[in-house]
């Protein structure tokens, strides 16, 4: 049955404009005019050859003209080879330098901040080798150092590796080191000061200096734990060497304020880019321990406990306003140690060990520190005054709210807080140029903890270590910078952060 046609269509034939569709031929009529779908073909295709070519010739442009992607790769890598040609040279001539027969004897009229004659025990036996005239080699010995010899006052000389920069302080106040130029001492800021410190770019380390006849553990009578009472040989080798280490001059952070942008960047960042900035709530943790949050771990290769993924992109960070790296369980603390400085030829980094802290400990109490008390830190029951940076509130579970200026914080939240601190926050809590060795957070150490697990709802499975200083949930008195507190290796608590030391080669 045919259709009655209605609206345009109809109208179009009223006005002898008859539309048809001939299946075979593939044209369409149009009343007495007729265009061929061939002829159209045909058009679109000169057309699309023709942007074909102009499109090819923008891309050829732009891959091979003069400021194509070939060249600008090709001189993107010349650039890269010659600015690590420059970074060897300068290296060279560093290296030639420090080990100049003419830098001065250090003495207690040389000028702070001065290269001095290394020390012949630092040096090293180095091949040397020598091409003849007759095309033979001859290898010679030559005593190399890898540190340089720097006047701090007083006489005294402080290794400061290849790479880091000295920027102020004395064995009395705190040497204090930094792996970025910008900071290093120029003789007219005291760049040392907690107010300069902000300002300071690299990171930060302070020299602990000590003999290899006193570097041993010591009992401070504040541990609740049975521990390790060895020390390791390799550090032991680092002390006869130098007579000294450094530690990490604030608690490894894993984002800093920019006073300068106001803004907060990330230098460690987490599974689909989240950061410690935002509030972090718990998990269930394994045993259904409170204060975990698996989500924030690293882990190295082969460590395959329960969540034993490694989460973590980028290096810690070792400055003021810094949020430090909480929710850290043993095995992340020992990676993230680790990698800080593993590409570096003339350092190794690592987590502090028992000795280390008490050296620490023993550096401070001898210059009128006292560790055992330890009301100078960021603890629950400690009043923190003339803060800076930020600070995040954290629940009795362990859930933090994410950091908030510290305008924000009421004076009368400052007594019994409860509140976790970006590191620097305050001069309080500084002694001898280090800060927040007392509270804060708890920090691991590769110190063996001996405790029943059982005993203690724990798994056998897994390691209990050592944690030292107390934190921002604890009281002083129970837990000062001396005290030795455990916990599980793999737990993963709110209160636990961690600092790396330096290892000179």
């Amino acid at each position: 049955m045919e259709r009655k046609r209605t609206g345009k269509i109809a109208d179009c034939m009223n006005k002898n404009k008859i539309y048809s569709y001939n299946k075979k031929w593939h044209h369409i009529s149009v009343g007495e005019d007729s265009i061929s779908a061939k002829g159209i073909t045909l058009i679109a295709l000169i057309v699309t050859i023709i942007l074909m070519l102009i499109l090819a010739s923008v891309v050829l442009n732009l891959t091979i003209g003069e400021k194509g992607i070939f060249n600008l790769a090709q001189k993107a890598g010349k650039d890269y080879e010659q600015a690590q040609k420059k970074e060897l040279e300068d290296i060279d001539k560093l290296l030639a330098y420090i080990n100049s027969e003419t830098l001065p004897e250090n003495n207690k009229d040389t000028e702070v901040g001065t290269y001095v004659k290394v020390p012949d025990k630092w040096k090293t036996n180095t091949p040397n080798y020598i091409s003849t005239k007759d095309g033979a080699t001859v290898i010679e010995t030559k005593k190399i150092s890898t540190v340089a010899a720097v006047a701090t006052g007083n006489g005294e000389t402080v290794p400061v590796p290849l790479g880091f920069y000295y920027v102020g302080g004395n064995t009395q106040t705190g040497v204090v080191i930094s792996d970025n130029s910008v900071d290093q001492y120029d003789g007219t800021n005291d760049k040392v000061s907690h107010e300069y410190a902000p300002k300071l770019k690299g990171n930060q380390f302070v020299w602990i200096p000590c003999n290899v006849e006193a570097y041993h553990k010591i009992d401070w009578g504040k541990e609740n734990a049975k521990w390790d009472m060895g020390t390791n040989g390799f550090e032991e080798n680092q002390i006869r060497k130098y007579e000294g280490f450094y530690i990490g001059r604030y608690e490894a952070g894993v984002a800093t304020l920019n006073e300068e942008t106001n803004q907060v960047e990330n230098s460690v960042t987490f599974a689909n880019n989240a950061s410690m900035f935002n509030a972090v709530p718990i998990e269930t943790g394994y045993h259904n321990w409170t204060w975990q949050n698996y989500s924030y771990t690293a882990r190295g290769q082969g460590i395959q406990l329960m969540q034993g993924t490694n989460n973590a992109i980028g290096n810690i960070v070792l400055r003021a306003n810094s949020i430090p790296y909480y929710h850290s369980d043993y095995y992340t603390a020992l990676e993230m140690t680790r990698r800080l400085y593993a590409k570096n030829q003339y350092v190794t980094s690592g987590l502090t060990t028992g000795t280390q802290w008490d050296m620490v400990m023993a550096y401070l109490q001898n210059r009128g520190v006292d560790v055992t008390s330890s009301n100078w830190g960021n603890y629950d029951n400690v009043s923190i005054e003339n803060l800076r940076g930020y600070y995040t509130n954290v629940t009795e579970t362990g859930i933090t709210n994410g950091f908030k200026t510290v305008a924000d914080l009421k004076t009368d939240a400052q007594t019994n807080s409860f509140v976790l601190l970006t590191t620097g926050s305050t001069k309080q809590v500084m002694k001898n140029n280090l800060y927040d060795i007392a509270g804060n957070l708890v920090e691991w150490t590769t110190e063996t903890a001996y405790v029943d697990n059982q005993d203690y709802n724990m798994d056998s499975t897994y390691n209990s270590y050592i944690l030292r200083g107390g934190c921002f949930s604890n009281a002083y008195a129970s837990f000062p910078a001396c005290s030795r507190s455990y916990t599980c290796a793999v737990d993963a608590g709110t209160f636990a952060g961690f600092r790396p030391v330096l290892y000179m080669k």
